[in-house]
């Protein structure tokens, strides 16, 4: 029902919960059948937590290697600062590239 009229899918994770990666990547994959083309954009934020999973880990605990072909992929790593008042360049990056994605799509 909501992806009906979505130009992408931001989809945000937590990298540093382990425990609840696996319904992360059930709701991912339910979202994703929606719409075999909308390209995805998948932030695994607190990148800078202790024993926050790394891009590769991420990777393999949502299972992005089973999203298709079709679909343009796009995974960033991400933080946000301790105080909120400074903006790092993965979020910039991420913003740009929404952007972007949305304007072509659109």
């Amino acid at each position: 029902m909501y992806l009906t009229t979505a130009q992408v899918l931001v989809y945000v994770v937590d990298s540093a919960d382990h425990k609840r990666l696996p319904l992360a990547k059930q709701h991912l994959h339910q979202l994703i059948q929606e719409d075999l083309h909308l390209p995805l954009v998948v932030l695994a934020n607190k990148q800078d937590c202790d024993g926050a999973y790394g891009i590769t880990e991420i990777h393999e605990a949502l299972g992005l290697s089973e999203v298709g072909d079709k679909r343009k992929l796009f995974l960033i790593r991400t933080r946000v600062s301790k105080d909120g008042m400074e903006v790092p360049t993965s979020i910039q990056d991420a913003k740009d590239l929404i952007t972007q994605l949305v304007s072509i799509t659109g």
